[in-house]
C-alpha cells in the first residue's frame, strides 16, 4: 500500500517498531514519537501497527494479530500506544531508576516533577514550560546512577478537567494537538518552540499538589521524606537490587525537594522563581 512503512523509536537502548499503512498513520506516529526517532537498523523488541482505513477513516492499533484499539479517536489510540511502549521500555529495565515524573531543564539544571496519575504533574510541567523552562517529558524519566535525567519525550497529555487551566496560559494550534472528550495531547513545541533535547543532572524536585481554591504554599521536604514520596512513583523497583531505595536516597541528597501546593497559577511563578536552579534570586 502506498505510503506504508515503519518508524523505529528508541529510549535508553530499548527499541520499538511502529508500522503505518499510509501518510496519515505515519503522521500520527511522528506526532507521538518524533523526539525518540531512531535508525531503522536497530533490532526492536516489539512492533505495533497503526492502520487507517475507509473514506471516513476508522483507525486501529495492532500488536501482531492482537487488536488493541478500533474506532475513530486518535487520542485514544495514542494513549494506548504510548502506554504500551512505556511498558516495553521499563518491564525488564535494570540500568537505572524508572520514575513516573515530568522533567524540565532550567539553566542547564534538571527539575523533576514526580507524581502518580492524576497528581497534576502534566499540567504543572506544561505551565512551567510556558514560563520559559525547557520541556523534557511529562510522564517518564530514567534517573541514572550519576543523577542524569533521561526523559521519555512525548506530547504533553492532559485529562479533560485540566483543559480550562491550560487555556489560561497557551493558545492551542489546531495542527499541534489531538483530542477527544476524555483528554488531549499537545505537541510540546506548541508551548516551547525553542525546544532542545538534553539530559541534565538532577537539581530540584517539585511534588505538585493542586487543590482548587488553595493558597500557594511551598514546603521544603527532608531527603528521607522526598525519597519516600519518590518511591511511590518508582516503576521498575522490582528489577533493581534492594528495590533501588539506597541508590535513590543517595541521588535525592544531591537535590532540593519541595511540595508545591497551589489552587491557581496566579502568583505561582513568582513564588517558585527563587527555588529554580540557576536563577538570580
Amino acid at each position: 500500500m502506498s505510503g506504508s512503512g515503519s518508524y523505529t523509536i528508541g529510549f535508553s537502548g530499548q527499541f520499538i517498531e511502529i508500522g503505518y499503512n499510509n501518510p496519515a498513520a505515519k503522521s500520527l506516529a511522528e506526532f507521538l514519537f518524533c523526539d525518540l526517532h531512531a535508525e531503522n537498523s536497530h533490532s526492536s523488541r516489539a512492533r505495533y501497527d497503526i492502520i487507517f482505513a475507509g473514506k471516513q477513516p476508522k483507525i486501529s492499533l495492532w500488536r501482531g494479530d492482537k487488536k488493541l484499539y478500533f474506532g475513530e479517536s486518535k487520542y485514544k489510540l495514542a494513549y494506548i500506544l504510548i502506554n504500551e511502549v512505556i511498558y516495553e521500555c521499563i518491564v525488564d529495565y535494570k540500568k537505572g531508576h524508572a520514575l513516573h515524573a515530568g522533567a524540565l531543564s532550567c539553566n542547564g539544571h534538571g527539575v523533576l516533577v514526580p507524581g502518580t496519575s492524576g497528581s497534576g504533574k502534566s499540567t504543572l510541567v506544561a505551565w512551567l514550560t510556558s514560563k520559559g523552562l525547557n520541556y523534557l517529558t511529562d510522564e517518564l524519566v530514567f534517573l541514572a546512577e550519576n543523577g542524569e535525567i533521561e526523559p521519555f519525550t512525548r506530547p504533553i497529555s492532559l485529562k479533560t478537567p485540566d483543559l480550562s487551566l491550560l487555556s489560561s496560559f497557551v493558545d492551542l494550534d489546531p495542527e499541534m494537538h489531538i483530542h477527544d472528550p476524555h483528554g488531549m495531547m499537545i505537541a510540546h513545541r506548541n508551548i516551547n518552540a525553542e525546544f532542545s533535547l538534553s539530559r541534565p543532572a538532577l537539581s530540584l524536585i517539585l511534588f505538585p499538589k493542586f487543590k482548587p481554591g488553595a493558597l500557594t504554599e511551598i514546603t521544603k521536604l527532608s531527603s528521607a521524606r522526598s525519597c519516600f514520596r519518590l518511591m511511590e512513583c518508582y516503576v521498575n523497583a522490582r528489577n533493581v537490587e534492594g528495590h533501588g531505595f539506597n541508590d535513590l536516597a543517595g541521588l535525592i541528597r544531591q537535590a532540593d525537594s519541595y511540595q508545591v501546593t497551589y489552587g491557581s497559577f496566579e502568583g505561582l511563578y513568582e513564588s517558585l522563581q527563587r527555588f529554580l536552579p540557576g536563577q538570580h534570586h
